[in-house]
Order: structure tokens, then C-alpha cells, then sequence
């Protein structure tokens, strides 16, 4: 964490200040969780998804067309996880086989999809006869266009082959209205400054889709200090599960806004947990904020069959909120503690040197000042960088994180001017979801 508060005063500082229409940013928010990169992966599958690129040797087989044997489709074991090999296995799915080619001579064929009530899963595939597939720059922003309207692409992930000729992905996107019949599949390359789009029109066969194993409504809420967080709602389906809630509503959003206290949730830690002990491995999670207010999802793998009960354990949750604190600074003083939104802060030195004044304090590991000033006889002075100095583990786990503020410049009257502050709230709290 060195340097963070710089970094993200840097990077963050004009970008928080421009407000983004919401309903555009929820769509671009969830699209571009879905983008693929190929040499590195994302912890989601989400909202915030990503892609993997591992390179391997696919001996003894031609990839160019659809290859199915018993209904089963072929080359994208790398892609998938235990749960949809299984499906796989079973024959699941419907077979699409069409393609595009652009002017360049790269094609993407949509080779077959899954769907069920919570997604519908796109396999398809990249091909560059050149040998440079890991260059070709595909449109982060991929949709399903249908009569009832657009569905975008949630995450995925792909594999690309040893000759670097081909890219195998699987993309998941927003299940379709149920009344859709045809989909168009909507993508578009960019060579040479120019982007070419195309469309893969298909017809979906509901005879193919699968359902659902659970639907339940939750309806549980926690408050802890600052924060209050709902879940809403449970959707288990073949091909994975999703737990729905919120954290505030669109009302609270205004109410927070003008007071200059706005919330913004960074991660949420949640646990799913079937038949008392078996831990159903996280797939990703997203957040969105729209006229509902801000929202949640987090995604899990499928539930076992022989389901018996189910736990949904909430652990923790990082939040980013707006503040409006100011601290007198003295440097005669040796050590003092204050406290903003129930984290408590150490000031324990503060001193000049180089015509620069320093702000040593001490908090708890995940509370950061990512927005913070130095009043400086009246004026306002940017921090300029953070230094790292102690990690200390306490008795009771916590880790307390020692690191000193920098700013340019001295004078006579200090104060710290707090605008905004990032924390962990911790809540360990278990709770049963019925699944008769």
C-alpha cells in the first residue's frame, strides 16, 4: 500500500470530480468488466469479469469449424469450469456454427451458447490465418441485440493456441427476454485506426435452454457503524448462482449526495456455503448504482444436487465515503488520536524538513485517506506523496499500518482537510437461506 493515497489522489482526483449519467455509466461499468485481455485475468467473472490467456498445444485437432461428438462441443475445456464441462458432457447447449470475416482475413465464429435464467454463455472463436491473433484488437464492448433490447457481455475468458492462430473464448452476457427468438451477436475490429463492424444473427431454441434449481427471496438486512447492506435475492441455475441485494436506495443516494457524504462500496467479501461445509467456489461479483440505488451482485458455481441446506456468509465490505474533516495540527504535539465514520486515526508526529511539512499517522490496515489536504496558513496544499513505514499485527489480528503524508511547503497554522476516506467494515455474520 505505499504511496496509495498519492496515487489514487493522482489518478482518481479529476475523474471523481465528473459526473457520469448513471444509467450509462451502470452499461458501461458492466461492459467493460467484460473486457478481454489475454495475458492477465481478473478475480471476477463480473460486472468487473476478465479474461485468461495460457498458451497450449492443441495437437490432433482442426478448430476452424464446430467439432461435436454426441451434441458435445469441443476445444473449450481450458475455458470452462468443472460444472460446465459436466453440462458439456451431457450435451447442453445449442449449436450455432456461423461466422464473420472482416477485410483483414480474421474471422470470430460463434460456435454454439448455453442458456439459462441467469445467462446465456457465447462460445466462439477468434481466427487470424497471419498468426497474430494476440493482436487483434476485438471491441472490449460486446452485446446481444434482440426485438426486446441489448444484452451486454457480464465476463469471460479465452485460450489461445500454441500457433497463435486461433482464440477460444466464453463469454457470458444478460439472459435474453423470453421472448426473444433472434439474437444478433455484435462485435467490431479495429485495424489499421479503423473499426469495421459485425453481426452474427442466430435463432434461439428455448427447447435447449435450461431453468432454474432455486429461487428464493432473501430479504435480509445488516447495519454495521456506517453502512446498512441488504440481500434480496437467490437465483440458482446449471450454470451458476447469483446472490442479489443492495445498499442503499435511490432516495438514500440523493440524501447522502447533498450532505456530502457519499458512499461508494469498493469490494464485498461474501461466502456461500451448501450442506454445512462445502464451500461453492466464487466466480465474481459486480456493483452498479442506477435509479434503484446502488446494487449488488455476486456470483457463484452451481449447487450441488443433492442440495440440503445452504448459508450465505457475510464477511466483510470496503467502502469509499465522502467526508468533510478538519484537523488542527500542532508540531509541538507528540501523539493524538481522532476518529472519522468509527476508524480511528493516530497522528503521532508532525514535522518539517526541506521546506516540506510531514504527517506521520497510524490507522487500522484498510483505512486510507484517499483524499486529503494540508492547510497551510489558509491555503490548500496537495499532498504530494505517501511513504510506508511499520505494518504492526495486534493481539486481535488487526494489522495497524504506520506511513507518513508529504506535502510541499511550511507555515505557521496546520489542519489536515479530510474529503474522502476508504475502510473495511468487518461482519462476520452467517445466516440460513430455506431450500424446500
Amino acid at each position: 500500500m505505499e504511496n496509495i493515497e498519492n496515487m489514487l489522489k493522482e489518478r482518481k482526483k479529476t475523474l471523481d470530480k465528473v459526473e457520469v449519467p448513471e444509467e450509462l455509466g451502470e452499461r458501461l461499468s458492466r461492459a467493460l468488466n467484460g473486457k478481454r485481455v489475454l495475458k492477465r485475468r481478473n478475480n471476477s467473472w463480473r460486472i468487473k469479469a476478465a479474461a485468461v490467456c495460457l498458451a497450449v498445444l492443441l495437437a490432433g485437432y482442426n478448430f476452424n469449424t464446430l467439432a461435436f461428438y454426441g451434441k458435445k462441443l469441443l476445444g473449450y475445456d481450458q475455458v470452462m469450469n468443472g460444472t460446465l464441462k459436466q453440462l458439456n458432457e451431457l450435451g447442453k447447449g445449442q449449436l450455432i456454427g456461423k461466422s464473420h470475416t472482416f477485410q483483414n482475413g480474421v474471422s470470430v465464429t460463434l460456435d454454439g451458447i448455453m442458456l439459462d435464467e441467469s445467462q446465456l454463455l457465447a462460445f466462439y472463436t477468434v481466427h487470424d490465418p497471419r498468426g497474430q491473433v494476440d493482436s487483434v484488437n476485438l471491441q472490449p464492448i460486446m452485446q446481444l441485440n434482440g426485438l426486446f433490447g441489448s444484452y451486454m457481455a457480464e465476463g469471460g475468458q479465452g485460450e489461445i493456441n500454441e500457433e497463435n492462430t486461433e482464440i477460444k473464448w466464453l463469454m457470458g452476457f444478460e439472459p435474453p427476454f423470453f421472448l426473444e427468438r433472434t439474437l444478433h451477436f455484435k462485435f467490431g475490429l479495429i485495424d489499421d485506426n479503423t473499426l469495421e463492424e459485425g453481426a452474427i444473427s442466430f435463432k434461439l431454441d428455448r427447447t435447449k435452454a435450461m431453468g432454474r434449481t432455486l429461487k428464493k427471496t432473501i430479504d435480509q438486512t445488516f447495519e454495521l457503524e456506517q453502512t446498512k447492506i441488504k440481500f434480496e435475492s437467490i437465483l440458482a441455475s446449471p450454470t451458476r448462482t447469483v446472490i442479489y441485494g443492495s445498499i442503499q436506495n435511490i432516495l438514500e443516494v440523493a440524501r447522502d449526495q447533498l450532505r456530502g457524504e457519499r458512499l461508494r462500496m469498493n469490494h464485498l467479501t461474501v461466502s456461500l456455503i451448501a450442506n454445512n461445509n462445502e464451500v461453492i467456489s466464487q466466480q465474481g461479483g459486480g456493483m452498479s448504482t442506477d435509479m434503484r440505488g446502488i446494487t449488488f451482485e455476486q456470483s457463484f458455481d452451481a449447487l450441488p444436487e443433492d442440495l440440503q441446506s445452504l448459508h450465505i456468509k457475510l464477511e466483510s465490505m470496503s467502502v469509499d465515503r465522502d467526508v468533510n474533516e478538519k484537523v488542527n495540527l500542532n508540531k509541538v504535539e507528540t501523539k493524538r488520536e481522532i476518529e472519522i465514520l468509527g476508524q480511528e486515526i493516530e497522528i503521532d508526529r508532525v514535522y518539517e524538513s526541506n521546506d516540506s511539512t510531514f504527517v506521520t499517522i497510524t490507522s487500522d490496515e484498510s483505512t486510507v485517506l484517499t483524499r486529503v489536504y494540508l492547510m497551510i496558513d489558509g491555503n490548500e496544499v496537495e499532498l504530494q506523496n505517501t511513504v510506508t513505514e511499520n505494518l504492526d499485527k495486534l493481539p486481535d489480528g488487526r494489522i495497524r499500518h504506520t506511513r507518513t503524508l508529504h506535502f510541499p511547503g511550511k507555515g505557521d497554522n496546520l489542519a489536515l482537510h479530510i474529503e474522502r476516506i476508504t475502510f473495511t467494515e468487518l461482519y462476520n455474520i452467517t445466516f440460513e437461506v430455506p431450500v424446500n
